[in-house]
């Protein structure tokens, strides 16, 4: 990741930017992302998500009256589960994983809450993964956030976790989007 390309958005480097002007394209790309993500067998899955998965889409919408363009920025974000390391039997590349995705996923934790605190700086640069999203968790954004959670009694303590850190982010209000002039 390199610095920013403008003061607005974050610019990653040896990126690949697709046009797409169909929406079977968009599936296209999603396919490949999801074949190109990193998994693995863990104790706790068959097959875990070893990365997390973001898909950036950049909308752009012209009103064919007036001749007025908007333009929007759209993150699909597939997170890698957290995993108690020792629940997880990981050992090797597998436990530089977990230790990674779980940093990660307690810095985006750090994040929320300093939005929600309205707290003078917010740590985004903590991870790859909060810088990248930054413009997504705060200022003039909206943030939806789905919560899989396993019925399964063995995996009761990491939906509890999963629920802990949901309800967590739910209790932030990072406020209302308001449109850019």
């Amino acid at each position: 990741m390199s610095g920013q390309k403008n003061s607005n958005e974050v610019f990653v480097t040896n990126l690949t930017i697709v046009p797409v002007t169909k929406e079977e394209m968009v599936y296209q790309l999603l396919q490949k992302a999801s074949k190109n993500r990193s998994v693995g067998e863990t104790k706790c899955k068959e097959r875990s998500s070893r990365s997390h998965s973001v898909f950036t889409l950049k909308l752009t919408g012209e009103n064919s009256i007036t001749g007025e363009t908007s333009q929007g920025t759209l993150n699909l974000v597939d997170l890698a589960g957290s995993e108690r390391l020792k629940e997880s039997g990981s050992e090797g590349q597998r436990m530089k994983e977990t230790l990674a995705i779980n940093k990660s996923l307690s810095n985006l934790g750090n994040v929320i809450m300093a939005i929600g605190n309205k707290d003078n700086h917010i740590p985004y640069r903590n991870s790859k993964l909060t810088y990248l999203l930054q413009n997504s968790l705060g200022g003039n954004s909206k943030t939806l956030m789905f919560v899989n959670v396993s019925p399964k009694e063995e995996c009761f303590q990491e939906t509890l976790n999963s629920l802990r850190f949901a309800t967590k982010v739910n209790q932030c209000n990072i406020g209302t989007a308001q449109q850019k002039r």
